[in-house]
């Protein structure tokens, strides 16, 4: 998940100290230092958590960065005072030494696992713990095998890299044969804040068994993967003002594709059921795939107990759907999340013959409805439009499928309209992917603007929506 709050992916600090570089960063995001949460990755060496705790505050307290309270969760920790320190923690730091399923396995039998990841804190890691932090984690003292870590990014790391030490090295290779690792030497760091991604010190990129020094295309790229996550941010709002498709664009589409009891359908990225219902209603087979945990924790939540509903939290990309095929796979503006060839490759290999694949988006325009209160917006736009990271994704080719084996491309058109408040679009236009990212204090100012521009309009805009289908299909005699 894309965290608004500092995440601090660390490989090691042996001589106990932190950097002038981190320890400038942390002054800059530890402003509120009530308390910070050890979690140890030794769960039943109570005097080793002791000291560590003691040990690793102190590194915060040499910097003048000390906490009014700090303590340790282990196995001594009753469960219902554990989560309570999740809950209320400033920080939470996750601590090295031990074993990586050790701290995960401490993490879900003290119940911590929910708390954390709903938690507000500022979360780091150090060797074991930044292992833990990333959706896919490997230790290779263990095995090679990966596990699933706590999913706060999808940076899998190798710890205390040392080019000199050959075997490390070589377990570092070996992890490099099946994902890409980015192997920390001690002193280094991620740190990672609403997408924005930061290092500090050296940091390699292995992939292949090949390895460089980590780029600044190396960065973007890795940004780019965190900004895919940006609406898990925001769950309830998302939830609350997407817009949602027309009812006559899914009866064609339900009709065209001839989905009903005993077809199975697949939707790509439901963020929290925009375009859900009308298809789970036609009595299907219904299953989803969300990047998104507290997306896919919503989509849970309101269709969870339907008998025919699916979903699985995980990343389309990388997700292993074993034997299973589709009768209609449909994306309502996520599809162009994910690289044109993935996209169209994995989706025709996962349709039967004959199957639909069908993708959506909505255009709206406001400026018919309203042509001064359209001039003032964009103005507010050339003032304050500067996201942090630029939404690279609106040049995916829907009409590019028969490259890769469909028919050709069918485009329909169906029409909606919206009527918002002054509140309801600044809500609105704060569920946009790159106005999520726009920094403070640029963010705030912009949204307040927005709503004052639709007040003084009479508090009312008027978005006249075209919502745009794209239908093809895999060939008959495909398989």
């Amino acid at each position: 998940m894309m965290r608004k709050e500092l995440l601090a992916v660390f490989s090691g600090f042996p001589e106990h100290h932190f950097s002038e570089e981190i320890t400038k960063r942390l002054r800059e995001e530890l402003k509120i230092r009530k308390s910070i949460v050890f979690i140890t990755a030794c769960p039943n060496e109570y005097a080793q958590n002791d000291d560590d705790c003691d040990g690793m505050h102190e590194m915060f307290a040499e910097q003048g960065l000390a906490f009014e309270d700090h303590c340790v969760i282990d196995k001594r920790t009753d469960p219902s005072e554990a989560k309570k320190l999740v809950e209320n923690a400033d920080c939470i730091f996750l601590m090295g030494g031990g074993a990586c399923e050790e701290q995960l396995n401490l993490i879900r039998e003290k119940g911590c696992f929910e708390v954390l990841f709903d938690s507000h804190a500022a979360i780091f890691g150090v060797s074991a713990g930044s292992m833990n932090m990333a959706v896919n984690t490997v230790d290779f003292f263990e095995s090679m095998e990966p596990f699933a870590g706590l999913g706060f990014t999808n940076i899998t790391v190798s710890c205390h890299h040392d080019p000199g030490d050959t075997w490390r090295y070589e377990q570092t290779l070996r992890m490099s044969e099946d994902r890409v690792v980015y192997a920390m030497e001690d002193m280094s760091a991620f740190f990672i804040k609403e997408g924005r991604i930061e290092t500090v010190g050296k940091i390699w990129r292995a992939e292949n068994r090949e390895l460089h020094m980590l780029t600044d295309e190396d960065i973007k790229e890795l940004e780019q993967d965190e900004f895919r996550r940006v609406f898990d941010t925001i769950p309830d709002q998302f939830d609350r003002f997407r817009p949602r498709y027309s009812e006559e664009l899914f009866d064609f589409l339900n009709t065209s594709a001839g989905i009903g009891p005993g077809k199975r359908v697949l939707e790509l990225g439901p963020g929290t059921g925009q375009a859900t219902e009308p298809v789970l209603r036609t009595g299907c087979e219904y299953h989803a795939i969300e990047l998104g945990g507290h997306l896919c924790r919503k989509m849970k939540e309101k269709y969870g107990k339907l008998p025919n509903f699916d979903i699985v939290n995980d990343d389309f990309i990388t997700h292993d759907f074993g034997d299973m095929k589709f009768d209609m796979i449909y994306s309502a503006a996520t599809i162009q999340w994910i690289p044109e060839e993935i996209a169209f490759t994995k989706t025709f290999k996962l349709l039967k013959p004959g199957g639909t694949l069908a993708m959506m988006l909505t255009s709206s325009e406001y400026r018919s409805s309203d042509e001064a209160l359209y001039d003032k917006i964009q103005k507010l736009y050339d003032r304050y439009y500067k996201p942090d990271i630029p939404y690279k994704h609106g040049a995916f080719r829907y009409t590019a499928a028969p490259e890769y084996g469909f028919t050709e491309v069918d485009q329909y058109e169906f029409k909606g309209r919206r009527v918002l408040s002054a509140d309801e679009y600044a809500a609105f236009s704060g569920t946009h992917c790159d106005h999520i990212v726009i920094p403070e204090p640029i963010r705030t100012e912009f949204f307040d603007a927005l709503k004052n521009a639709v007040k003084e309009a009479g508090d009312r805009i008027v978005f006249n929506d075209t919502y745009v289908l794209y239908i093809t299909k895999k060939p008959d005699n495909k398989r």
